[in-house]
């Protein structure tokens, strides 16, 4: 098994923290795949668990625990960050990939409201497309890039590269 596919991620919920790794699959396999069991290729895994290996978990009470495995429910999970700094991944990514059809993407800037967080970043839509149809889609994690998590719990900030965010989890967003 390559590093690649095994990339470190952060997740957010409501009450903690958790880092470690994930397993993805293919080359092409990014983690909002993962999240939305949405796949390239091969057909969709409705697993409703991610599968973390080397954990850490901060709890919101300031303790801290390393764990071998842990299995998360994907419908508990606000937000989730690669953190390794890997983002190339993906059948785009690909250094022979055809490109076209090229869509292109307006970028609007989105603060979002979450219990517990507060997230502004940059989200990417088609020029027709408002934030509304953006939530509208069937995934359950939405993209974000440049983006910001505030803790309200403990004030800590986060600065991440791309974030996915749960739906279900949202508060508001304008």
């Amino acid at each position: 098994m390559v590093q690649a596919d095994m990339p470190q991620i952060v997740l957010f919920m409501q009450t903690e923290v958790l880092n470690g790794s994930i397993f993805i699959s293919t080359p092409e396999g990014r983690l909002l795949d993962q999240l939305n069991n949405t796949f390239y290729g091969e057909p969709a895994n409705r697993n409703e668990f991610l599968e973390l290996t080397n954990v850490t978990i901060w709890h919101s009470d300031n303790t801290e625990e390393n764990l071998p495995l842990v299995h998360i429910n994907k419908a508990a999970i606000q937000m989730a960050a690669i953190t390794d700094g890997n983002l190339n991944r993906g059948i785009g990514a690909k250094a022979d990939h055809n490109f076209y059809p090229f869509v292109e993407k307006e970028v609007v800037r989105a603060k979002i409201e979450m219990a517990g967080y507060r997230i502004t970043g940059s989200m990417h839509r088609i020029s027709h497309q408002s934030i509304g149809h953006l939530l509208g889609e069937r995934t359950e994690f939405i993209p974000l890039t440049h983006a910001e998590v505030y803790s309200a719990a403990n004030g800590k900030r986060w600065h991440l590269a791309f974030l996915a965010v749960n739906k279900k989890q949202i508060l508001f967003i304008y």
